[in-house]
Formats: structure tokens, sequence, C-alpha cells
């Protein structure tokens, strides 16, 4: 096939529709659950199947994406994604269908940030793409979340037909990216030891714990917010349908693309404990959500809680990918860091799930979660404050 776009501007092209169709299929999942009369507490059980193909599988993928090139993790991804529309499209249950999602999303995700320092030079260059990167994919979280909405209220057959087409248009593109060159890795049979070497190794690095719990504690945070918002929303707001909370989940969208954009002027790879200052401004802008009924406000919340995540969340990114390519290995670093990110947010969910059975009320819920992710971003400042044992990794 001919080559019609640079590397980089594949990749980033190819994560634009790949991730457009991912932040559909949440609001195509709600859709069929009101239509099919599931329970309400349903959509936190089909975010749970999201998360446990990710805790289960982050072992194995880890090792595939950097013993085969990149750009064949992220076909493989891909594929496997887009079995998750076409099955939304025959009625099957959703929370099947999510599972497809998240397993291709486990193999996607170690290929997508992995291959950046292929792509890359210098550590300024490789924060410079993780902020396009991250950028590109909130432009599409936007555009996603919007379509999602708006479809999903119209047609969910309509809004799963255009999910497998853009899907599809995604695996084309995705063939312009070049393959690069390939490690040795640990046989498939030794994932499990192996991946518990690469826990350890994180764990006992500073950088590479920072970056491990700095993301798992942001994602377990965020997701709760993401699953509340559908019941805040109508509540607080007024606002009913899928449509008017897609637009506030692509407000927030708007401002990490920003935020994705300032980050390299504001935060270096030497310098990633400064994102810590934005997790705890995100903390806060969590509780005045929380009591708040007005709108404009609301709006202002959401567009500055979106610019400090971005600032916050591409450093962590950065910092994990930097950890692992000069060590352990870009992709199976990034194995741990879903790994991690993923077992706490299915934790998180868990919690969630059990507060709206027991019928807790929806502000106490967000207040709480603002609460918690201000200890968390104080525990990681003590826990990234004192050096530790490093520990040699196990190529």
């Amino acid at each position: 096939m001919p080559k019609l776009l640079t590397p980089l501007r594949a990749l980033l092209t190819t994560q634009f529709l790949s991730a457009f169709v991912d932040n559909m299929l949440l609001f195509i999942a709600q859709a069929i659950i009101l239509r099919d009369h599931y329970p309400s507490y349903y959509l936190s059980m089909v975010q749970s199947m999201y998360l446990l193909s990710y805790i289960l599988a982050s072992p194995w993928v880890g090792l595939y994406a950097d013993s085969v090139p990149k750009a064949r993790a992220l076909l493989t991804g891909n594929l496997v994604k887009l079995a998750a529309p076409i099955l939304m499209l025959l009625s099957v249950n959703p929370a099947l269908s999510y599972l497809c999602f998240g397993l291709g999303s486990v193999i996607y995700s170690p290929g997508k940030y992995g291959i950046l320092p292929c792509l890359t030079s210098s550590e300024k260059e490789l924060m410079q793409a993780n902020g396009w990167l991250e950028s590109t994919t909130i432009i599409a979280v936007l555009g996603g979340s919007v379509a999602g909405g708006w479809l999903s209220d119209q047609s969910v057959e309509m809004a799963a037909l255009v999910g497998v087409a853009i899907y599809g248009l995604s695996i084309l593109l995705n063939l312009q990216i070049p393959n690069n060159t390939t490690t040795c890795q640990v046989p498939y049979a030794h994932a499990g030891a192996s991946f518990f070497g690469d826990l350890q190794f994180f764990f006992s690095n500073q950088a590479g714990r920072f970056s491990v719990l700095g993301s798992a504690y942001f994602w377990s945070v965020t997701s709760i917010l993401r699953l509340a918002i559908f019941i805040w929303a109508p509540l607080a707001l007024g606002l009913t349908g899928n449509t008017p909370v897609s637009m506030l989940v692509a407000l927030i969208g708007v401002g990490i693309a920003i935020g994705a954009f300032a980050a390299p002027h504001v935060v270096s790879i030497k310098t990633y404990r400064r994102a810590i200052w934005f997790g705890a401004a995100i903390g806060v802008m969590m509780l005045i959500m929380a009591v708040t009924t007005s709108l404009p406000l609301t709006l202002v919340l959401m567009l500055a809680s979106g610019i400090l995540s971005g600032m916050y969340i591409v450093p962590v990114n950065t910092l994990n990918e930097s950890v692992g390519e000069s060590s352990i290995g870009a992709g199976r670093g990034i194995a741990v860091q879903n790994f991690a990110e993923n077992t706490c947010m299915l934790l998180a969910t868990g919690i969630y799930t059990m507060m709206t059975w027991a019928a807790i009320p929806i502000t106490i819920i967000i207040f709480g979660a603002g609460i918690v992710f201000l200890i968390l971003m104080f525990h990681l400042w003590r826990l990234t404050k004192a050096p530790v044992r490093q520990q040699e990794p196990d190529r």
C-alpha cells in the first residue's frame, strides 16, 4: 500500500478514528440498556467487563507488543475491537460486547504508546508526541462522545453501523504505520513470572512507581465520575438523554486537549512530580462540582478539570514510556501501567456499583471521590518523596 502519511501522522490518524468509536460504544451500550430494560446498575457491570479484560490479559499483551512490530499490535487490537459494534448491531448482551472491546483495547494500548519512542529521537520529542497523541485522542473523545450520544438517541443500529465503518477505516490507515524492529522476549509460557518481575521492577523504581500509581489513581477516580455523570446530570442540572451528557463529556475533552498541548511547556520528565499539583486541583474541582446546580458553573468546572487532567496525565504517560523503553521494554512497561490502572478502576467501579445499589445520593459519591483523590495525591507525594532501592530489570 503506498505511503500517504508520515509515520507519526499515520499513527495519530489511526488513533483518532479508533478512539472516536471507542467513545461511542459506552453511549451505545447505555442506549441498549435503556431500550432492553436492563437494571440501572448494569452500566457499571458493562464497564467492569472492560476492566476485567485488561487485568486478565496484561501479563501477555506486553510481551506480545514488544515481540511483534507495534503496528501489528495496533492492527490486531483494532480487529478485535471491531467485534464490539458488530455484536451490538446483532443485539448481543452489551456486557459481552464490551468485553470484546476491552480485549481489543488491552492489545492496542501498548502498541499505541510503545511505538512513540520508535518515532521520536529525544525526550523533548517524546513529550511533544505524547501531547499530540493525547490531544488527538481527546478530540476523538469529544467527537465520539457527541456522535455516540446523538446517534444512539436516534437509533442503536445506526450508531453501531457508523462504529463498524470508522473502525474499518482505522484498520486501513493502520497499514500506513511502518514496522519497527523487535527484541527477543521471554516465552509466553513464562509470562506470569515475567510480569510479576516487571511489577517488582516498576515499584522499586521511583519514576516507574510514580508513573504506575499516578495513572492508576487518576483513572480509578475518573472512572467513577464517568459513570456518575449519567445520574448526576439529570438530577443536578435537569439534563436528560444521552446527547446533553455527551456534550459535558466532550467539554472535558476540549480541556484535556488544551492541557495536553500545554503540558510539555510546564512539566518535563525530570520535573514529573509537578503533576501532583494539577491532580490536587482536579480533586478540588470535583468537590465544587458535587455541590453545584448551576449549568454555567458546571461548564467552567468541566473545562478546567479537563485542562488540569491533560497537564497531569501527559507527563505521567511519558514517564512510563521513558522508564519502560530504557529497561524492560515500552510494551511491557505500559502493560504494567494498564494492569495497575484497570485493577484500581475495577475496584472503584465495584465500590460505585455497591453505593448506587445502596441508594447513596450521587452528590455524596462525587464529593467522596474528590476527597479520596486529594488523599491519593498526598499519598503519591509522600511515596515518591523518599528514594527507594532500585532493582535491575529482568530482560
